[in-house]
């Protein structure tokens, strides 16, 4: 047991000193996200309507949008604005292949996820099989999993299930996205939801198609509350 936690130890020496740490934003070593750069993050000091971005207790969803989006969707509670150093973190996370920044990301997110109540179920919005073979993790699930461990919330990470992957959200227009991800979702009707609050957790929200998507899958398992919480709002 000695032998292999030195090996292990060693092995992570040398690593380091081959690929040192550096900050994705600003290049100081020993670090990921350096504690300037997060200072430089702009949390929102309000929440707002997922929809109309009216101000609304906790973000959530207000009355004229809960009646003409028909959406499932309690609310989204959003931590920070889609700006950088975050934006830049949120990219090399997703697209740069840092995986290790899921700690990072997670301990901006959980003092926030605390609003909730311990006894909610948190999930994330899976990825498409396509997605996760090309990245080789939920970017969603990784940091997720943290939150659960952080706050002693109930983790569900495959309550839900992508069943189908049409056109990438980012090049569609707002109205286009809700028709977009319409039905391609499942859950997994193993879990009891049957009166619980579930939290689904993603790193990005823009028109919020996404989450009330899985949120209306979730409503026919019997939850009684479905709130989205992010990392940021995107424009």
């Amino acid at each position: 047991m000695e032998i292999n936690v030195i090996s292990k130890n060693l092995k992570n020496t040398l690593l380091d000193i081959m690929f040192p740490k550096k900050c994705v934003v600003c290049g100081k070593l020993d670090t990921l996200f350096c504690e300037k750069c997060r200072s430089k993050i702009i949390f929102l000091k309000t929440q707002n309507c997922p929809f109309c971005l009216k101000i609304t207790t906790r973000g959530r969803v207000c009355p004229s949008c809960k009646s003409s989006y028909k959406t499932a969707l309690t609310g989204v509670y959003v931590v920070a604005h889609y700006e950088e150093p975050l934006k830049e973190v949120i990219h090399q996370y997703k697209y740069g292949f840092v995986k290790a920044l899921n700690d990072d990301l997670a301990e901006i997110s959980w003092p926030y996820l605390e609003d909730f109540s311990k006894k909610a179920v948190l999930t994330c919005v899976p990825s498409s099989p396509k997605r996760l073979s090309w990245r080789g993790y939920n970017q969603a699930e990784e940091i997720a999993k943290i939150l659960a461990q952080n706050t002693g919330m109930r983790f569900y990470p495959n309550l839900l299930k992508r069943t189908e992957y049409k056109i990438p959200q980012t090049q569609l227009r707002r109205k286009e996205r809700f028709e977009n991800v319409k039905n391609s979702f499942c859950v997994n009707k193993k879990i009891d939801l049957v009166g619980k609050q579930v939290v689904i957790f993603d790193d990005l929200v823009t028109s919020g198609a996404t989450l009330d998507a899985c949120a209306k899958e979730i409503r026919k398992m019997g939850a009684t509350r479905v709130w989205g919480f992010v990392l940021a709002r995107n424009k």
